[in-house]
């Protein structure tokens, strides 16, 4: 081939790349293009690099390279050239590269997976062209704290500042390496940095002294900030949220966290919004052997300070000896498990001055048998009908209390006007309490072969595994002959972790027999499914739950 064919080649290769230029340099005036391509110098100050002295000669991939040291504003993100006074140096470039003297490697700067042209911006323009994967260069590595993606854009670039200054101000990735904090949205290093600060505020009202910076961000990330995170892999919110990162959820959360105080009166953890954000969690029996075969492992002595199953507790503060009640069961509860304990405490009217009274004392009363039992705590008033109250504050408790059964002077008892939907729609567990505070010393167990009293007898089980509550398991044959099959299969669920029991076959109406087996045996709590069939139906034509409450004088906890 001769040389002035070579030549006019190369000219009409140019030409071809000039065109492709100006049509990107078109598209992205009319916001349809990729980014331009970025400013080392700019990169370097925003990011306080610190280049290392010695370059080292390594094959590159032609697309890792993002930028141009003094040359990012005549070349497309392609490295398409933008001037036509290039054609000249373009060409003669483009003719040596097929010549067999070749060009000598270019000079590069690498920030992380991002490389920036120090010297070759023609031969890298070229190469591409030519379609080659990669070309030769002598690479200068850069170190910054936060390193940049082969895919940088000028945002990436702005983040990365804002990491880097971040990361600077806290220390987090030197007390922390490995720490993934990056966000993908301008602005939210600034509300991390105020997280930390406002952790750093109350750990020192805590402790009662000041809290030293680096202290306080380690404890912020090993306490807050990497729970929420473990929370939002559990409940594999990435996949529903493509293109963000852990920290991005982490702020989304706690964003939304504000927004339910505001609304419910409770703070809520983000870890808990995070798994009920679908739907809510059932254990699978995997998980239950988990936690059972957890809590038998754990030494006596720390089984009753370790939080397994219950994380927050709600109750129902009423006016009266009856509503008190509700408080302390719920208290014990909340003691065993190291559980937070929220008080909802419902007036129809918010005009009253007595309601007010009213509330305050309710208030302060709390908060006191709740600091004097170590508990952890939230009250709030709301204004309205009580079964809606608590029904829209259900999803984020583990527990709900309440008085399910309203009785009169003379013994006669029924639903609670105010709870009564509670129990229709409930999908938390219920404890309805008694006419006494139990100690939950001895549980009865109604069992038979459906899913609902297989969650019963696990948590029954716990109960007897963490707590000591002994556990009488009780079958009712109502028309049927006895079925030994059913008591066989609760023995050896129980067995199989080293839980012993009472085992009682009944006859009779359901709820009758398992009330007087309770009776018989002592048993200070009623442990059962919510429904066998449909709840609905059950609810309607006054089903077992509601036969039971309605007889039992000791607490039944619903599940």
């Amino acid at each position: 081939m001769s040389d002035d064919r070579t030549v006019q080649e190369s000219s009409h290769a140019f030409g071809r790349a000039r065109r492709r230029a100006g049509l990107r340099t078109l598209l992205r005036a009319l916001g349809r293009s990729d980014d331009p391509l970025l400013s080392y110098d700019d990169v370097r100050r925003r990011l306080h690099a610190v280049e290392s002295a010695l370059p080292v000669l390594e094959d590159v991939p032609l697309e890792a390279i993002v930028g141009s040291v003094g040359r990012y504003n005549d070349f497309t993100r392609e490295f398409l050239p933008k001037d036509d006074s290039d054609k000249d140096r373009w060409v003669g470039v483009r003719l040596a590269m097929h010549s067999q003297s070749g060009t000598p490697p270019v000079e590069l700067y690498r920030i992380g997976e991002a490389y920036f042209v120090r010297d070759g911006n023609h031969r890298v323009s070229v190469a591409r062209q030519l379609g080659a994967p990669t070309i030769q260069a002598y690479v200068t590595p850069v170190h910054v704290r936060v390193p940049l993606s082969a895919a940088a854009r000028p945002d990436d670039v702005i983040l990365a500042q804002e990491q880097a200054r971040f990361l600077e101000e806290t220390g987090l990735d030197e007390a922390r390496p490995g720490a993934d904090v990056r966000l993908t949205v301008p602005g939210g290093y600034r509300a991390l940095h105020e997280h930390i600060s406002v952790h750093r505020y109350f750990m020192g009202l805590e402790r009662g002294s000041e809290v030293a910076p680096r202290e306080a961000v380690e404890h912020w990330y090993d306490t807050v900030y990497r729970s929420v995170v473990e929370a939002i892999h559990a409940g594999d919110m990435l996949r529903d949220f493509p293109g963000r990162t852990e920290a991005d959820l982490y702020l989304w959360l706690s964003d939304h966290r504000g927004r339910l105080a505001d609304e419910l009166g409770f703070e809520i953890r983000s870890e808990t919004i995070a798994e009920h954000r679908r739907a809510p969690p059932r254990l699978s029996a995997a998980e239950r052997a988990e936690v059972l075969e957890g809590v038998r492992r754990m030494p006596p002595e720390s089984r009753s300070g370790t939080m397994v199953l219950i994380d927050d507790v709600l109750v129902v503060v009423e006016r009266g000896e009856a509503g008190w009640r509700a408080v302390e069961q719920a208290l014990l509860i909340a003691e065993r498990e190291g559980a937070r304990l929220s008080g909802l405490h419902v007036e129809s009217t918010a005009d009253a001055a007595e309601a007010v009274d009213h509330a305050q004392a309710l208030r302060t009363r709390f908060a006191g048998a709740c600091a004097a039992s170590a508990v952890a705590s939230q009250f709030t008033t709301a204004v309205g009908t009580p079964g809606a109250q608590v029904r829209e504050r259900l999803p984020w408790f583990d527990l709900v209390v309440l008085p399910l059964v309203e009785r009169d002077d003379d013994g006669g008892a029924r639903i609670s006007a105010s709870f009564g939907s509670v129990l229709r729609r409930a999908d938390r567990p219920l404890l309805s309490v008694g006419a006494a505070v139990s100690p939950l010393s001895r549980a009865l167990v109604a069992f038979d072969d459906g899913a609902k009293a297989r969650e019963a007898l696990f948590v029954a089980a716990y109960a007897a595994a963490k707590w000591g509550t002994s556990l009488v398991i009780a079958t009712v044959a109502e028309f049927a002959r006895p079925n030994g099959a059913t008591l066989d299969e609760a023995r050896r669920y129980l067995e199989g972790f080293e839980i012993t029991a009472d085992y009682v076959w009944a006859r009779g109406p359901v709820a009758e027999a398992l009330v007087r087996v309770a009776g018989e045996r002592d048993c200070d709590v009623i442990v059962m499914g919510s429904h066998r069939y449909s709840r609905l139906i059950e609810s309607m034509l006054g089903g077992v739950v509601v036969r039971t409450l309605l007889g039992s004088p000791h607490p039944v906890l619903i599940v």
